[in-house]
């Protein structure tokens, strides 16, 4: 689905939902922990330059208002200006804080917001929303949910082809 992370989909799902359920299900993961999992997003950013997704790429003249080195994104506890390198789109405003605002700010209310179609779908399936609005409004069950999935996902470990991995001499 890069760069536009739409339909076609690799897998060959035609909408979101559909393609998030043939990623996920097959690793074991039901409705609730895609969603739990996707709340990841709270963190980052994407670059043009990276994933093509997103027109804005690296450095402040690229920047969305909330990735600028000096902007909108409160997020150093010093008071310091100051982001890292600047550049890139993020999911959220805060995108260096881990909380539930990505189940609260998206690209519908906030068009500097990055919002992908699968972002997209976990507020519009109906199956995918019942968790999406319980997350929105409850931190403690999104953080709850999001520690249970994350180390579930973390356990399942890697797979390296060729099996055994590369060496380089």
């Amino acid at each position: 689905g890069l760069p536009d992370a739409g339909a076609p989909f690799g897998c060959g799902a035609d909408d979101a939902a559909t393609h998030l359920r043939t990623i996920f299900h097959r690793m074991g993961f039901n409705d609730q922990e895609i969603v739990a999992l996707s709340g990841a997003h709270t963190l980052g950013r994407a670059f043009k330059e990276r994933s093509g997704t997103v027109s804005e790429g690296y450095g402040e003249a690229s920047a969305c208002p909330y990735t600028k080195s000096v902007g909108l994104c409160p997020v150093r506890l010093d008071g310091k200006p100051g982001v890292g390198m600047p550049g890139g789109k993020s999911w959220t405003k805060t995108w260096l804080k881990f909380d539930n605002s990505y189940f609260k700010e998206y690209a519908e209310q906030d068009p500097n917001l990055l919002w992908l179609a699968t972002d997209r779908a976990l507020h519009t399936d109906p199956e995918f929303k019942k968790s999406f609005v319980i997350y929105k409004e409850d931190e403690a069950a999104f953080f709850k949910d999001y520690a249970a999935v994350h180390k579930k996902l973390s356990e399942l470990g890697s797979k390296f082809s060729p099996e055994g991995g590369i060496s380089i001499d």
